[in-house]
């Protein structure tokens, strides 16, 4: 049934409780009761007693695992001579007694035990247990004492002591240790002593279960049976170890101990769980995760206007779970028969390993009606005026007393999104709306609710409404379309906006002025799963035709089959499949530091550029050099190093990608002119009293392959070779008429130059003369 997000088909306002929350009623699962002292059958108790006993077993078996694995392995050594069967066997036989503990400050460790088998626990009642105690981490265990069932004296006495539920659990388990310790046999019937044996195993049981069972409820059963022991004589934070065996070893099995540790420290964690429930019609629905330490639960209830909590639970609550069960283990309960709208509080009890009930959550909860009014009956539906829809319908006569009003809703699918199309609630009286906000070419889908009192609803059944409908969708518009080289080409058309859309019809032609055929039909039907209108076509061309483009048109439906205007016609250019013509280089000229290239660009009208290619070994590949515009008809090359040869081609691409062949290809080698940078930087430095002068100089390349020349100014004021370095700086002692030189207008000058030279050949011009008058 749909309904709208507006419209819940239930309103439940939150109950206050302590510390409970709101949970679904189908996550609870039914409970099962046990009562105390009248048990159903041994399979019960039994699975009861493991439930029980599972968080003592798993606390002793973390807590001193490696203590428990050396000592099966002790055990099991005298089997390990034999065969791999025979060592399963022994394996089979192996048991042990589980230890639960608690430190209470003041009094010293509580510890409770219990034997896996019901052999084991006999023995211990016959001959008694033994407990032992290491202390810290030794692994050497110390004899700390030795405990036997009562005496009848001592029951008699224990019995006097307590009365109530105590007193029962402790006759029950007298009774049945004086059965347990009743020796039996007989005569062996062959007809009937299978089934005596095996009446006798689950009476054996049974007794095994009670044992358990009792002492787990009641600390003086415990104590009664010899199944508990507390040990004083401890120190606060010491460790200790503790280990239970018989006096005597058990007949049939291997008694393996089972080591507990714990700590002289007390437990401060709180028993508090939180506890979920659902407020039903006259009935509330209960739900916790278990706590590990907690079993047989119990629920107390207070009722309104009452100040005492009273037992609801006619025995403990155990959840029976089957072998194999790895979900989280809870517990359930359901409280019947109460009056809706009444606040009540509840206790939730558990029993620990320690015969001690523990309150571990309160909650208050309050039944409430959820009983939905019946739904509305739909009469008429019909588009009866331009812009109006009719609705009515009709009720039982009369109507649920609790009936509040109506709620109308509408939706485009029939299990789609319903949304309320009136502002307020309708009065219960109200047969009958009239809508004007439906969207015209769309289906229209109505649903009515009833809603009570207490905001249950129930829903008719989702009807539609035809419309008259006589206005087409708008002239469409193509967003793009192309063609790529296999001839494939895809269309895009912008959506139209109108809710009625069913689709689009696409058409071809070979000339905008020709007949358009239809290719393609792409509708939604209403009642189909497919919803998405397509918006993206595609069509295969040939490419081989003698007109250069192909023309489509497109036209939109709605589902009342009105038919829009052709769109704009879309040209389609078919693929280029033919390369442009390749460009041809026209003169090539060499310099010493550039090649400048002169070519004719390739004259095909659909040209988008071209590459220059360029390699230095003829027989090697192509590599790309430049991109170059469309129109470019020359190119000069800087990146050249003089005496390398380098070849030249080129490449045209159009905007289809089809290249060109390479051009044919032309070679340049940049050639040495023997010109090399000046010196610079030169400067004079004259020493008096050591009669020298020193030149120096800066010169930009470096090498065995560069030297300098020096040259000296003459009396005829020309300068002349004089001295040859490979060094930046030259040094020369200068005498009177060593330094100067005689001009004709009778001065006296000292002048320098430098050039350099390189062993290939090249020189460069003489540097800015450096001149000193006297």
């Amino acid at each position: 049934m749909a309904t709208t997000p507006e419209m819940n088909t239930e309103i439940i306002p939150m109950s206050k409780h302590k510390p409970a929350s709101m949970l679904s009623a189908s996550s609870l699962l039914p409970s099962t009761s046990l009562p105390s002292t009248s048990l159903p059958s041994t399979l019960i108790l039994l699975l009861m007693v493991l439930m029980l006993l599972l968080p003592v077993a798993g606390a002793a078996q973390q807590a001193g695992a490696a203590q428990q694995a050396g000592a099966a392995q002790q055990a099991g050594a005298a089997n390990e001579a034999t065969d791999n069967g025979d060592a399963l066997v022994a394996d089979e036989f192996a048991t042990s007694i589980q230890i639960g503990g608690r430190y209470v400050e003041g009094t010293g460790i509580e510890l409770r035990y219990f034997p896996e088998k019901r052999v084991v626990l006999n023995t211990g009642f016959r001959e008694g247990f033994v407990i032992e105690r290491a202390v810290g981490d030794s692994e050497e265990f110390t004899e700390i004492a030795r405990l036997q069932p009562f005496t009848e004296t001592q029951w008699d006495e224990a019995m006097d002591r307590v009365e109530g539920d105590a007193y029962d659990l402790l006759d029950l388990a007298r009774g049945y240790l004086d059965i347990a310790r009743t020796e039996k046999g007989g005569t062996f019937d062959f007809e009937t002593g299978i089934q005596d044996m095996r009446m006798q195993r689950a009476d054996e049981d049974f007794e095994h279960a009670v044992f358990m069972l009792t002492a787990a409820r009641e600390a003086a059963v415990a104590e009664a049976l010899a199944m508990s022991f507390t040990d004083s004589d401890v120190n606060p934070g010491e460790n200790y170890t503790y280990r239970v065996m018989t006096v005597a070893d058990p007949p049939v099995y291997n008694l393996v101990p089972a080591p507990f540790s714990i700590t002289a420290e007390p437990d401060d964690t709180a028993y508090e769980n939180e506890v979920f429930f659902y407020e039903g019609d006259t009935w509330v629905n209960f739900f916790w995760v278990e706590d590990e330490r907690l079993s047989l639960y119990t629920v107390e209830r207070k009722d309104p206007e009452s100040d005492e909590f009273r037992l609801i639970t006619s025995a403990p609550q155990l959840q029976l779970r089957g072998a194999g069960f790895d979900a989280f283990e809870h517990g359930s309960f359901r409280d019947e028969e109460l009056e809706n709208y009444q606040v009540y509080t509840y206790r939730f009890y558990g029993q620990n390993l320690f015969g001690e009930r523990i309150l571990f959550a309160e909650v208050e909860a309050m039944p409430r009606d959820r009983t939905p009014p019946e739904p509305p009956r739909v009469l008429t539906l019909e588009h009866h005026k331009p812009r109006e829809v009719l609705l009515e319908w009709e009720m039982n006569d009369p109507p649920a007393p609790d009936l509040m009003g109506f709620v109308v809703a509408r939706s485009h699918e029939v299990e789609g999104e319903y949304r309320i199309i009136h502002p307020e609630l309708l009065p219960e009286t109200a047969r009958s709306l009239i809508d004007t906000t439906f969207v015209e070419g769309r289906p229209n889908y109505y649903v009515i609710q009833a809603v009570d009192t207490a905001f249950n609803v129930s829903s008719s059944l989702p009807v539609a409404v035809t419309l008259i409908d006589t206005i087409p969708p708008v002239q469409p518009v193509f967003l793009s379309g192309e063609a790529d080289s296999s001839g494939v080409v895809t269309l895009v058309v912008e959506k139209n906006e109108e809710p009625d859309l069913m689709g689009y019809r696409l058409f071809r032609s070979n000339d905008p002025d020709h007949e358009f055929s239809v290719i393609f039909e792409g509708f939604v039907d209403d009642d189909s799963l497919r919803h998405e209108i397509p918006v993206v076509f595609s069509d295969t061309i040939t490419l081989n035709s003698l007109t250069p483009e192909v023309y489509y048109k497109v036209q939109a439906l709605d589902f009342n089959f009105n038919q829009s205007e052709f769109s704009d016609v879309m040209a389609v250019a078919r693929p280029d499949t033919i390369p442009p013509i390749t460009p041809v280089f026209k003169r090539v000229v060499t310099g010493a530091d550039a090649v400048e290239l002169e070519f004719a660009p390739s004259g095909s009208r659909d040209v988008a550029l071209q590459t220059l290619y360029r390699k230095t070994d003829m027989a090697g590949p192509w590599l790309v050099h430049d991109t170059l515009a469309v129109g470019q008809s020359a190119f000069t090359d800087t990146l050249v190093t003089q005496g390398t040869m380098y070849y030249y081609s080129l490449r045209a691409v159009d905007f289809s990608g089809n290249w060109s062949d390479f051009a044919h290809p032309v070679s340049a080698r940049p050639y040495d002119s023997g010109v090399r940078p000046p010196v610079e930087n030169l400067q004079a430095m004259l020493d008096e009293e050591n009669d020298t002068i020193r030149l120096t100089w800066d010169y930009q390349f470096d090498g065995e392959d560069v030297f300098f020349v020096i040259y000296r100014l003459d009396d005829r004021g020309n300068f002349i070779q004089y001295r040859r370095t490979a060094e930046r700086h030259f040094q020369e002692r200068y005498r009177e008429g060593n330094r100067t030189s005689h001009q004709s207008d009778g001065s006296r000058r000292t002048g320098y130059a430098v050039k350099a030279f390189t062993t290939d050949g090249g020189q460069s011009r003489l540097s800015e003369a450096l001149v000193m008058e006297q």
